[in-house]
């Protein structure tokens, strides 16, 4: 059973007729031993009455009412039964049918009255009490006299005795009625209960259905789709809450996933055209050697390009899926630096940019020495792209690791903070030349930048129109 409406629905029509069976039978403990404890007390009074009744006189026992029969007055043949017996057990006197009889021995002896339920003579059920006594010694005059002349003041006591009065029982009958009253209430009553229940649990899920429905409403697209409830229960709007954040987020992640298409498209084919293109106008009549040559080189440009954007689309995709692997080892961030500024130099030469370094002999960072290397080979990249011609470039790094590369940019806005690590987002500019920068560099360098525990930021220093990325890394990650 999967169902939850159909679990509550079980789960509380069990713990219903539970306690209402636990409390039916209670209820009829209570009453039947209510029922009980009257009938015992009235044969406790009915054994209590025939004890003035019996007297001992010189060792035999008397019985004042057998002057006018067998049985006690007030008693009823076949419904009223007595036997008085020693504590030999040897009977003294007993209603007809237990003469008869055995009758059962309730109780060896006892300070207090003992009930029983016994099976009467001809298998009828009944009810019995056992007083255990002493009947009272009649002495003659002569017997007084010489009792008062030895100074003996007390009565003599008399034999032990047992006399048991029982009765047909009568409240027998009226329990069993009482019991199959009961249980007819019982089932009906979870009968009754159960129905009401699936009504008030459907009733209840109501809102778990319409969730089901919304759910199921909503298209392929999801877009500016969320989901609405009519009064929702105080349990569900946690989670219609949770579920419409998750739309947002599958709507961003398909945005993104749209996005990513489109720009990959977009930049492989800029590069594959600017191939094809040298590769035609090369071959649309014959040429010398030189000239052979200078459009090999340019193609070997362009590929050379898309080789970078292809690794690091590449690289971006393995730490979105955490498919990456640390090995941190120190890194000596000024001998480092330098070697890898060497494959930019020529293209900074070529554009007249200065480069001023500022690092810290001490600065060393244990990280992993490969993925700082992207991380740098991005910055310095970006740096030489986007610096105006004859411009400045700053490199730093402090003796607690922080590095910073500074450059003048082309351009300042505000955009160019808010979305400089976003994927593929360049200002319009950067489209201009054929096979360049696809607007992933940044947003590579955040992600690696966080797998090694660290943080990016970039900010605009003004007043000379410096675009710097700031990267920090935890203190214990420095050496």
């Amino acid at each position: 059973m999967r169902s939850i409406r159909w679990r509550l629905i079980a789960n509380t029509s069990a713990g219903v007729t539970i306690v209402l069976g636990l409390g039916a039978a209670l209820a009829f403990i209570r009453i039947r031993e209510s029922l009980y404890a009257e009938l015992d007390r009235g044969l406790h009074q009915r054994a209590v009455s025939l004890l003035p009744f019996i007297a001992e006189k010189k060792g035999e026992i008397e019985l004042e009412w057998l002057e006018f029969g067998l049985e006690p007055p007030g008693f009823q043949k076949g419904v009223d039964y007595f036997c008085l017996r020693r504590k030999d057990g040897t009977t003294v006197a007993s209603s007809s049918e237990w003469a008869r009889a055995t009758v059962p021995q309730l109780s060896d002896s006892t300070s207090e009255p003992v009930f029983r339920a016994i099976s009467l003579p001809g298998g009828a059920s009944g009810r019995a009490v056992a007083i255990d006594m002493q009947p009272e010694v009649n002495l003659s005059k002569a017997e007084k006299a010489a009792r008062l002349a030895r100074g003996e003041t007390r009565s003599p006591e008399g034999s032990h005795l047992q006399l048991v009065v029982a009765r047909v029982d009568p409240v027998a009958p009226t329990v069993a009625a009482i019991r199959r009253l009961l249980v007819a209430v019982w089932v009906g009553c979870s009968l009754w209960s159960g129905a009401v229940i699936i009504y008030v649990v459907r009733r209840s899920l109501r809102s778990l259905d319409e969730l089901k429905g919304r759910i199921g409403d909503l298209r392929d697209t999801i877009s500016g789709q969320r989901i609405t409830l009519r009064a929702p229960p105080v349990e569900l709007a946690p989670v219609t809450l949770e579920l419409n954040r998750l739309l947002e987020r599958v709507e961003s992640a398909l945005v993104r996933e749209r996005n990513l298409t489109s720009n990959v498209a977009h930049e492989l084919r800029t590069p594959l055209a600017g191939i094809l293109s040298t590769l035609e106008v090369t071959l649309s009549r014959p040429r010398s050697v030189d000239e052979y040559r200078e459009s090999a080189h340019e193609c070997m440009e362009i590929a050379k390009r898309l080789h970078w954007l292809v690794s690091n689309l590449l690289s971006l995709t393995r730490l979105e899926a955490g498919q990456v692997q640390l090995r941190p080892v120190p890194v000596d961030l000024a001998a480092v630096f330098a070697e890898w500024w060497q494959p930019f130099t020529a293209r900074a030469n070529e554009r007249g940019l200065r480069i001023a370094w500022a690092i810290t002999p001490a600065a060393t960072l244990r990280t992993d020495s490969e993925f700082l290397r992207v991380v740098m080979n991005n910055l310095f990249d970006n740096a030489v792209s986007y610096t105006r011609a004859g411009g400045a470039i700053r490199i730093e790094a402090g003796a607690r690791g922080e590095i910073s590369v500074a450059n003048q940019a082309l351009e300042t806005s505000p955009a160019l903070i808010a979305h400089a690590f976003d994927p593929f987002w360049r200002h319009s500019r950067s489209r201009e030349e054929v096979g360049t920068h696809a607007g992933i560099g940044l947003s590579l360098c955040r992600k690696i930048v966080e797998v090694l525990g660290g943080r990016i930021s970039a900010r605009i220093q003004e007043p000379q129109s410096w675009f710097v990325v700031q990267v920090d890394f935890p203190r214990s990650d420095f050496a």
